[in-house]
């Protein structure tokens, strides 16, 4: 920690420890600690600080409130939909399912003699019964 950077701190963040940055607030103080530089402009700042919270803060013009009002940036066109996506661009799951679905309906015209076989009943009742085990009866329904 320098002077330089100090007089930094000061101007931007004021007097008050609280306001200035956590990582630099110890070097910040064993500096002001250690100098009588430091000392001073702290002073100088806690000075200006005073004299800053005495002062009214001006009330804005007309002029500037509208200028202010015509350079903020446009409604949101879509917020409501953002509020029921919010989990960024709608445009990328949808163009995703979009794709996916002319996929499928291309792989199912290309390829229309593609059969799933047909393994009956005794195929799914054995699935069921490994599943199940021993509690599943099908002679009495359950």
């Amino acid at each position: 920690m320098d002077l330089a950077r100090l007089a930094e701190i000061l101007d931007a963040y004021g007097a008050d420890p609280r306001r200035w940055p956590a990582d630099e607030r110890a070097a910040v103080e064993a500096l002001i600690a250690g100098s009588p530089e430091a000392a001073t402009m702290r002073e100088d700042a806690a000075a200006l600080d005073m004299l800053m919270d005495l002062s009214a803060a001006p009330a804005p013009s007309p002029e500037l409130m509208a200028r202010v009002l015509a350079a903020r940036e446009p409604a949101d066109a879509d917020g409501w939909l953002s509020l029921l996506w919010p989990f960024g661009p709608v445009w990328q799951p949808v163009s995703a399912m979009a794709a996916a679905t002319v996929l499928g309906i291309a792989i199912g015209a290309a390829a229309p003699d593609i059969v799933i076989p047909d393994f009956g009943d005794s195929a799914i009742a054995e699935v069921e019964s490994l599943a199940l085990g021993p509690a599943l009866n099908l002679d009495n329904g359950l």
